[in-house]
């Protein structure tokens, strides 16, 4: 492996550098992909519009525009977070440094203007099939990360909204996962309005929420949340555009109250359906009504 000539072939990654790059990946992540969070108040700050729908009760469009934007930012911060990690490979892992050293020391040497050019293309294309077993790792990982920001964007704009509004609320990551398993709540409930002790006193008087982007299957994971907690109902937020009205029905038997687009509530087929609602009914009505009880009931 120390002759010029040869360049290591590898079809998978050594098995002692899987774990180290497993970590430097979450390393790299955490250090230059901001939270959704983040995210979300950023563009709020900078984009006063979307405030101003908010208080003008232009809500789906607000949330529709935010989710694209916020997820055009997301993948703005993944390019750079995958540049950034790809440029250091060689500086932590012995495999790649040793590939990109023999390359270096085989195409860079003595040459210059042109032909310098030409090398330096051949060792960029060369050095990326060669490392492929990382980028490929790198990627999946990167698929998995994609789905789970999905949700967490979409979650970060509904609290920011619930917060523009001065809506109180509660959620797992403001309170905690075992404040919510002491009520006997499970993962799959994300927030409570107006808050933890309002549910303890009298659930029935109380918003319990869930999010989903995407409805498919995991509605009935939602179903079984009911049915195990005892809840009388519970809101589920979601960004799906496509519900199928036998999908609406069979939500309103396990009490599921969906929350989505105005023109998806407001559709020909859905809009007789009492269980679905627009954003707008959902934070200018509901939300409200519940507010109105603990705040004459203090």
């Amino acid at each position: 492996m120390n002759t010029i000539g040869y360049i290591p072939a590898i079809i998978e990654i050594p098995k002692e550098e899987q774990d180290k790059f497993d970590t430097l990946i979450k390393q790299y992540r955490i250090k230059y992909i901001r939270t959704s969070q983040e995210i979300v108040n950023l563009v709020l700050t900078n984009n006063q519009k979307f405030l101003n729908q908010i208080k003008s009760k232009q809500v789906s469009k607000c949330i529709f525009e935010l989710r694209e934007i916020v997820w055009q930012e997301y993948l703005l911060d993944e390019v750079n977070f995958n540049a950034i990690l790809m440029r250091d490979l060689h500086k932590i892992l012995e495999t790649p440094k040793e590939i990109l050293e023999i390359l270096l020391n085989k195409n860079i040497t003595n040459k210059k203007g042109n032909e310098l050019i030409e090398s330096i293309k051949e060792i960029c294309g060369e050095y990326a099939g060669r490392v492929f077993p990382y980028i490929y790792r790198l990627s999946l990982s990167n698929t998995q990360s994609r789905r789970s920001r999905a949700g967490k964007s979409f979650e970060a704009i509904i609290y920011k909204i619930y917060e523009s509004l001065g809506y109180e609320y509660d959620s797992q990551s403001k309170v905690g996962r075992k404040t919510f398993d002491s009520l006997g709540l499970g993962k799959k409930v994300d927030s409570i309005l107006p808050n933890v002790q309002c549910y303890a006193e009298r659930r029935n008087k109380t918003i319990i929420g869930t999010m989903k982007t995407s409805l498919r299957e995991r509605w009935q994971e939602v179903a079984e949340e009911i049915e195990r907690t005892k809840i009388p109902e519970i809101h589920l937020l979601t960004a799906d555009e496509s519900i199928p009205k036998s999908k609406a029905k069979e939500m309103a038997n396990h009490n599921i109250i969906v929350v989505t687009y105005d023109w998806v509530a407001n559709s020909e087929s859905l809009k007789p359906m009492k269980n679905i609602i627009s954003f707008e009914k959902y934070l200018f009505e509901e939300i409200p009504n519940i507010l109105k009880f603990w705040n004459e009931n203090k």
